[in-house]
């Protein structure tokens, strides 16, 4: 099988840690990864420029923006001339190749090409050289792109369980928005993308375009294609609703346990991922994704946390319960639960396996009877968390997110009664305050009445023994 050379070359790079998982910290990441890429080209580069300069070739490479061109002194072209007067003169020539790793292969064998010529005396300028092809794109249609895809997203992009999942996602975005017998150009990806009327696919579509128009080395202002994003009526489940939530996978439980049924074994390891996320806020990839069960049953972990992993959306982070009690409740503790977790996460090798028992989950939700989705679990922790009086900047850290995404995006399921309760609390804080403020006036009064009793009786004491 034929090394991965891209894969190779992330071998020593660590993303920096981001608890953000809004688009702007993945974006932060995507950045990073191809600033290394970058940096592994350049790296090469200077490596085949002394493979050249060891031969005494006459030719070396450059990069010019996302090209790699070749810089070698050459007769003059035609109709050019030299200031100087000679015959000759230093050119760049680009023959498209692109700065990458697989480019940079190319464009050394190029260099040895012309180099032979020049040492032959037998270079001439022609079409290859004048930059007089055809256009590589101008005939390539969204199908040969979509069979190419992962091939090109991994170019600068490290292979893990997150960027799969995410490169598998694209995939079918791409399928579904872009038809695929349709020639891939500016006109046609701006038609896509307006014809899309919904505002988070049709950012999702901008993702995949974003990679689609950087293949094809055209720009396209995508901020003007965005469409503003309506604020969705969503139904957060309350704590009662919750707790009668986790119960109702023991009903299902006591309902078809004597049936033929092949769901009924394994409701104790989607009950358990039910009360990690009501518990600890998690997405529930986290929860399937390489969980550390043994430090949660471990002694040392005297806080109760779970430990998310690195290969998660952001990255690895340890959580503290939101409410330590239904730690209990839920039975999160139960050895029998967690080693079936445990032994069903082992065998996930891959992002699509993954992909599956996190659907699986959902559907365990709609099999029992539930009215909300598992990310409803998440969502009520971060406006329990406001409830709770927890500051936002902890409150962000626990849930894997950035300060911004708690305001921002989780704060707009804050609803009508949720409010209601934050006033009231406050109102019923202020009340108790006051009331400790007025029984503190009172008592400062009374101590201040008594010490002059006090003193007083002392006075009296002491006239008494004098006579």
């Amino acid at each position: 099988m034929k090394a991965d050379i891209y894969q190779e070359a992330f071998k020593d790079f660590e993303s920096s840690a981001t608890t953000d998982g809004s688009y702007l910290g993945i974006n932060k990441a995507r950045l990073e990864q191809e600033a290394h890429m970058k940096m592994k080209v350049e790296e090469k580069l200077k490596e085949a420029n002394l493979r050249l300069k060891e031969i005494k070739a006459r030719v070396s490479l450059t990069m010019k923006g996302n090209a790699i061109q070749l810089r070698a002194t050459l007769p003059l072209k035609p109709n050019d001339t030299n200031t100087k007067g000679k015959k000759a003169k230093q050119y760049q020539i680009s023959l498209n190749i692109p700065a990458n790793l697989d480019g940079l292969k190319t464009a050394e064998e190029e260099a040895y090409e012309l180099s032979r010529l020049i040492s032959r005396k037998c270079f001439e300028w022609n079409d290859k050289y004048l930059g007089c092809k055809a256009d590589k794109n101008i005939c390539v249609n969204f199908a040969e792109i979509y069979n190419k895809f992962e091939e090109i997203f991994f170019k600068t992009r490290k292979r893990d369980i997150k960027s799969e999942h995410t490169v598998s996602e694209y995939k079918k975005v791409f399928k579904r928005e872009f038809p695929l017998d349709l020639i891939a150009n500016k006109s046609n990806i701006e038609i896509c993308l307006k014809n899309i009327d919904t505002a988070s696919k049709r950012f999702q579509a901008i993702k995949v375009a974003s990679i689609i128009g950087k293949y094809l080395e055209i720009e396209i202002d995508f901020k003007e294609l965005k469409l503003p994003i309506k604020v969705q009526k969503r139904d957060i489940p309350q704590d009662k609703l919750i707790i009668e939530g986790f119960h109702a996978f023991n009903k299902y439980y006591e309902t078809n346990k004597h049936k033929k049924n092949p769901y009924s074994h394994t409701y104790l390891i989607y009950r358990l991922a039910y009360g990690l996320i009501s518990t600890y806020g998690l997405r529930p990839r986290e929860v399937f994704n390489k969980p550390d069960i043994d430090w949660f049953l471990s002694k040392d972990n005297i806080d109760n946390t779970w430990r998310v992993h690195n290969d998660n959306k952001t990255g690895a982070r340890e959580v503290l319960p939101f409410i330590p009690e239904w730690i209990e409740i839920f039975d999160l503790k139960n050895k029998d639960s967690l080693e079936m977790l445990k032994q069903r996460t082992d065998k996930v090798k891959c992002s699509s396996q993954l992909t599956i028992i996190v659907d699986k989950n959902s559907q365990w939700f709609k099999r029992v009877g539930l009215a909300f989705k598992p990310y409803d679990l998440r969502h009520a922790c971060a406006i329990r968390a406001h409830l709770q009086g927890i500051p936002i900047k902890a409150a962000a850290d626990n849930l894997g997110h950035s300060i911004e995404m708690h305001t921002k995006v989780y704060q707009k399921w804050f609803s009508l009664e949720n409010r209601k309760k934050a006033i009231n609390t406050a109102l019923n804080e202020k009340e108790e305050l006051e009331i400790l403020k007025e029984k503190n006036v009172y008592l400062q009064k009374k101590v201040e009445l008594l010490t002059s009793e006090l003193e007083k009786y002392k006075m009296i004491n002491l006239m008494k023994q004098s006579t």
